[in-house]
């Protein structure tokens, strides 16, 4: 994430700025967000900063703070729906070093959202795209057993857990209560009973299985068993909370069935796996929870959060969020606050890396008899468009990529159907559609990124079109 130096704009900007549940059961649950002030007293802030977003806390690294120019720009400021792709020009220089044969580190996506990314039905087919085009460095990193109802991964079949409970934090009497340090999916899995399992079988190839769990002081053992056989015992006890990681080599490009069974000598924490393969590639994690707001992460443990996205070394971080937000009447200076504290952590974590704001798809309501796309979430893209370009971020309108205004309701009465009746979540068919639509604009950034920086074309530019049918089903 470039980091631009203009530190007086950024304070005077902070110091001026002081339920709807998608998809099914909520992992997030808590009081649906209000405000004193009606819609139209609301306030919209227009943020004058640029990318290091957020003043840090007296405990947080500071970001760099010295300017860096951007290399010269795209001749066209948008690429179908992506807005300002030059800001990704640290994942295009990592994706360049994959094309030139340079590259022996995985590219890593890193994408956080509610259930329009929960479900991998988006993520897979753009995840899938961009593999084909740049080559597959494995599934990335995916939660272990199944911590809540609606989690779905392409890839893997996650049949459940027997004696584990999701660890997440949750609201009591309007106050967020919990450590904050449930690894980036953002609900861990815990269990210290003898017997317990979980489980997921996976079709995704991988040659390497990482394990990310919670070391703590009186945390208990926990065997990892790959296809029926203990291959090693974790102890999680430590000195103090800390994330750790525990690793074991598989068979390569089969079927594996992975395990955990706790000892239960104390409690074990685990936040999930990550899934590698030995060649250089592209990797997409999916980071979405069922009903989650952009403020959410604000509620996990900040140096946590730090050193786990620092581990996956990503290359890009997505936000993609919006849709919840939407159903929400928290002031729009308040939300705009709320994206770029989010956007400060991820800046103080992975400087370097690109960032992209992901807009929400249309979503309507019916007011009269009538579908019309929610007033609010005009709002809600006008905020982010303000805060990815004070940011220095790129920004992805999935709204106008779906034909704007009004399409998802005519999505719904297709035949068969690219969006669901709630005209709020798409079908199988849309979320592949959409996914290959923001692989391809992607693409074509970086072809027109490289024509301006003088780097020769590569050919194939696109790989042929992902088919619908290869969505997995859950």
């Amino acid at each position: 994430m470039r980091i631009s130096g203009d530190s007086v704009k950024i304070q005077a900007w902070l110091a001026f700025v002081p339920v709807m549940i998608a998809c099914g059961d909520a992992a997030y649950g808590g009081p649906r967000p209000t405000s004193a002030e009606s819609p139209a007293t609301q306030r919209t802030v227009r943020p004058a900063v640029a990318r290091d977003v957020s003043a840090p806390s007296a405990s947080a690294t500071p970001a760099p703070t010295e300017p860096v120019s951007p290399p010269p720009g795209l001749a066209s400021n948008v690429v179908g729906a992506l807005e300002r792709p030059a800001a990704l020009h640290h994942f295009f220089e990592s994706l360049t070093a994959l094309d030139e044969g340079r590259g022996h580190d995985d590219v890593h996506i890193v994408q956080f959202g509610d259930s329009h990314t929960a479900a991998d039905y988006e993520t897979g087919p753009l995840r899938r795209t961009l593999q084909a085009r740049f080559g597959d460095g494995g599934r990335g990193f995916v939660s272990l057993g199944k911590p809540w109802r609606y989690y779905v991964q392409e890839g893997l079949h996650m049949e459940g857990m027997s004696g584990w409970t999701a660890e997440r934090g949750k609201y009591e009497k309007g106050k967020f209560v919990g450590d904050g340090m449930y690894g980036l999916v953002g609900v861990s899995i815990a269990s210290s009973q003898h017997g317990a399992r979980a489980w997921t079988d996976l079709s995704a190839r991988a040659t390497r299985v990482e394990v990310a769990y919670l070391e703590q002081p009186h945390g208990g053992s926990v065997d990892l068993l790959v296809d029926g056989a203990r291959v090693r015992r974790i102890s999680t006890r430590g000195p103090a909370a800390a994330a750790a990681y525990a690793a074991t080599d598989v068979s390569a490009d089969v079927p594996h069935h992975i395990e955990l069974q706790p000892a239960g000598d104390g409690m074990v924490r685990v936040f999930g796996m990550a899934l590698d393969r030995p060649q250089a590639g592209v990797t997409l994690d999916a980071f979405g929870v069922n009903g989650a707001r952009v403020v959410n992460m604000l509620t996990w443990d900040e140096a946590h959060f730090a050193e786990q996205l620092r581990h996956r070394a990503a290359d890009l971080v997505v936000l993609a969020f919006g849709t919840n937000e939407s159903g929400d009447d928290t002031p729009l200076d308040v939300y705009e606050r709320q994206l770029v504290d989010v956007l400060g952590r991820v800046a103080r974590a992975v400087p370097a890396a690109s960032c992209l704001l992901l807009g929400p798809p249309d979503r309507a309501t019916r007011v009269d008899g009538v579908w019309a796309t929610v007033p609010r979430l005009y709002d809600i893209i006008a905020s982010q468009r303000r805060v990815a370009e004070a940011a220095g971020c790129a920004y992805y309108s999935q709204f106008d990529a779906m034909g704007g205004a009004g399409s998802i309701s005519s999505w719904a009465l297709e035949a068969p159907p690219r969006a669901m009746l709630d005209r709020t979540h798409l079908s199988r068919d849309g979320y592949a559609q959409l996914g290959d639509t923001v692989a391809r604009d992607v693409v074509l950034a970086y072809e027109a990124w490289r024509a301006d920086t003088g780097r020769p074309a590569v050919l194939p530019a696109l790989p042929p079109r992902q088919p619908v049918a290869s969505v997995n089903p859950p």
